[in-house]
């Protein structure tokens, strides 16, 4: 099919479909790689932009089969009743190299373990890769969000060199691991899990990082014993209850990245500078951000919160 077309530097491809995509100028059609260009189909012509015009494939239309989370080859999706996950498997296996599909029936447990069923597959080990990094994890032991990965980055970026990090609740090691890639630092990555500190473990050798000292325990008996730069709360569900321990092993000045799944409409804030008067230190929240959505009626935040104690 021939259409109109810009023809963009391939290092600014992503960038231009975004903005194209904005004022709905993107055709639903195949966009070619040429010498080192990106050539991108529009539905029309746009100002500002030097126009071509080019012949096109268009995309084959799929079938839309809702949502899924992907961790390595493996594609998980929510339990719902009466759902075909054998007729499922059919039309997501494959796609963007899965292999395997499995159900999830929700997390349990203090090591926030999801318990899953197995339809396409011979395991639920697997290999994912994220912004340079390799995590090797079975997530059938070990707890790990794909949907986190935007998130981890964006902490790397708030990382300076030289800082002591605590990781309270490490898992398999992707904050841990992705900091210790781009950043010179000390990271003492705790999980209560002991199959997470065995993935842990094995994924900082596969990456080949420094730097990072596994510790099986509780992270509040570990917190008792270290003073940190910066601490990572990465317990969704329950993380205010541990918001005092990370406040016990903060320096003064550090700073806590702090994640809860909340109500849409909520006051959290309130209860965070609260705890910090009842431990009397002050708790600056530098940000609030909504990470994704949880359920209809709940969202995970990210809080950046700064510690000062009064000496």
């Amino acid at each position: 099919m021939r259409a109109p077309c810009i023809k963009v530097p391939l290092s600014e491809a992503e960038r231009t479909k975004r903005e194209l995509a904005k004022i709905n100028a993107l055709a639903n059609l195949k966009w070619k790689k040429e010498n080192g260009y990106a050539i991108i189909p529009l539905k029309r012509e746009i100002e500002n932009f030097e126009i071509c015009y080019d012949d096109f494939e268009e995309k084959k239309r799929r079938e839309k089969i809702g949502s899924f989370d992907i961790i390595g080859d493996i594609a998980i999706v929510k339990f719902k009743e009466n759902m075909n996950y054998e007729e499922l498997a059919k039309k997501i296996v494959d796609r963007k190299s899965i292999k395997k599909l499995a159900v999830d029936m929700g997390v349990r447990g203090k090591e926030r373990i999801r318990e899953l069923k197995l339809i396409v597959g011979d395991s639920l080990e697997t290999m994912h890769k994220e912004y340079g990094i390799r995590l090797k994890v079975d997530i059938s032991k070990v707890y790990f969000s794909p949907r986190l990965a935007t998130e981890r980055w964006r902490v790397v970026q708030k990382v300076r060199d030289g800082e002591t990090i605590f990781d309270m609740f490490a898992g398999c090691g992707p904050f841990s691991i992705l900091i210790a890639k781009y950043k010179k630092v000390k990271i003492y990555a705790c999980d209560i899990n002991p199959y997470a500190i065995e993935y842990l473990k094995e994924n900082i050798k596969l990456n080949k990082v420094d730097g990072i000292i596994p510790i099986l325990g509780d992270a509040r008996e570990v917190a008792k014993k270290l003073r940190a730069d910066r601490i990572i709360m990465n317990l969704p569900h329950s993380s205010f209850a541990f918001l005092e321990y990370a406040i016990k092993a903060a320096k003064n000045g550090a700073f806590i990245h702090y994640y809860e799944i909340l109500p849409r409409e909520n006051e959290r804030e309130e209860d965070i500078i609260d705890k910090g008067k009842e431990m009397r230190v002050e708790i600056k929240i530098l940000e609030k951000r909504k990470v994704h959505a949880y359920s209809p009626s709940k969202d995970m935040f990210a809080f950046l919160l700064q510690i000062f104690k009064f000496t």
